[in-house]
């Protein structure tokens, strides 16, 4: 049954926001076990990782196959993502960096190994609304304006309501506040973007996931939100772990890059971002920036050494 909208036409019916994770339906466990290889014991992101606590994020020999699937998509993985710290995932197409992010928000299940975000598992840590999701393509509710957007966490979210900014101030902040009561529709790619990352920390969430939200702009709307996201960030120092596949962004953004290999999806190295904060263009541009690329992009070289060729590869 369609929904009555008066600015256009009818919308689908939607079911009651009461998601985990803000924009994004987090399915049932059992939805989640018929997607791996092995259905009968295959561990759920949703199970108590036994024996692990402390003020990270762990991850600890996580394997995953799809069902079908030759090779498995994650394999042995061992990351620790330090509580306050802006990291990221980078390397080859098939390495696994979404599917590893998917794990840690608790919307794929796992083959073996462990999963703790300071000390709670991902399904406990979206029922105290304590984990925000940005995905590539904006999750915003089409018949609300960018205001009522922006301030949804507070509506479904008690704890964010406790310590919540408003969101003309969260608008401000990635600078927006004359778009307020504009509809999705009436914004270009980037302002979207915006107003999810901004509805995101609206959330004030312990750690904040980011699969690749810049993917899509523009080169100069790109550099701009990254250093917008960054003034977010400094500001409220939530625990990041951010997908892309640009070595500059991830050098601008993080503390810390963890570089993967694939076939199957393996932690590679993880190298230190040793540029001070805060940051701003100058910093990003400086020529310290140029040899941290080089270091990365030789490291990104050894990564798809050391994992299998594609699978579509064609020799010459």
């Amino acid at each position: 049954m369609a929904s009555r909208n008066p600015r256009g036409p009818p919308l689908p019916h939607f079911r009651p926001l009461s998601n985990d994770i803000l924009g994004t339906p987090v399915p049932s466990s059992s939805t989640l076990e018929g997607k791996t290889r092995g259905q009968t014991s295959s561990r759920t992101a949703f199970d108590r990782p036994p024996g692990m606590t402390g003020g990270h994020i762990e991850v600890h020999g996580l394997t995953k196959t799809y069902e079908g699937a030759s090779r498995a998509a994650l394999e042995s993985v061992d990351l620790t993502v330090p509580h306050r710290r802006f990291v990221s995932l980078i390397g080859p197409s098939g390495c696994g960096k979404s599917t590893l992010l998917r794990v840690i928000a608790g919307l794929e299940s796992f083959d073996s190994g462990e999963v703790n975000l300071f000390g709670a598992t991902p399904r406990e840590l979206c029922r105290r609304k304590a984990l925000g999701l940005v995905p590539q393509t904006p999750a915003l509710l089409p018949w609300l304006t960018v205001r009522q957007n922006v301030a949804l966490p507070t509506r479904i979210n008690r704890r964010a309501r406790r310590s919540a900014e408003s969101p003309d101030t969260l608008l401000r902040s990635v600078g927006l506040e004359d778009a307020a009561n504009r509809y999705p529709h009436e914004l270009s790619g980037g302002m979207l973007q915006r107003v999810a990352i901004a509805r995101a920390f609206g959330l004030r969430p312990d750690v904040l996931l980011m699969d690749e939200p810049f993917s899509a702009l523009d080169e100069f709307t790109r550099e701009a939100l990254q250093l917008q996201l960054l003034e977010l960030w400094q500001r409220r120092a939530t625990t990041v772990v951010f997908v892309t596949h640009s070595v500059h962004e991830a050098i601008t953004l993080s503390d810390e890059i963890v570089v993967m290999s694939a076939r199957p999806g393996r932690v590679h190295r993880v190298l230190p971002v040793d540029l001070p904060r805060p940051r701003d263009r100058q910093v990003v541009t400086g020529p310290h920036m140029y040899a941290l690329e080089s270091d990365v992009r030789v490291c990104l070289q050894s990564a798809w050494e050391a994992g299998a060729a594609p699978d579509d590869l064609i020799p010459l």
